[in-house]
């Protein structure tokens, strides 16, 4: 079975990669305190990480003044019907 690196960006740039999710937990936890002086507790650093592998899995949503029309759906968004 292969392993799959975890990576997760601060929003600084700085990009935490690990093998698995303690290590990314540790990364995070190392890079809050030296980078931002923030001291994260495991579960904290856990919750981040967790919720940025979520964020980036989901998918993405434009906002609704850029939506506009769906063929398939025969929906006409806000910003069509102005126009």
């Amino acid at each position: 079975m292969e392993s799959i690196e975890k990576v997760l960006q601060c929003d600084c740039g700085f990009e935490a990669r690990a093998e698995h999710e303690d290590g990314l937990t540790a990364e995070v936890r190392r890079h809050a305190w030296e980078a931002h002086g923030m001291a994260l507790s495991p579960d904290q650093a856990h919750l981040l990480t967790s919720r940025a592998q979520l964020d980036a899995t989901a998918p993405s949503r434009k906002p609704a003044g850029e939506a506009v029309h769906d063929p398939s759906q025969n929906v006409m968004s806000d910003r069509e019907e102005q126009e």
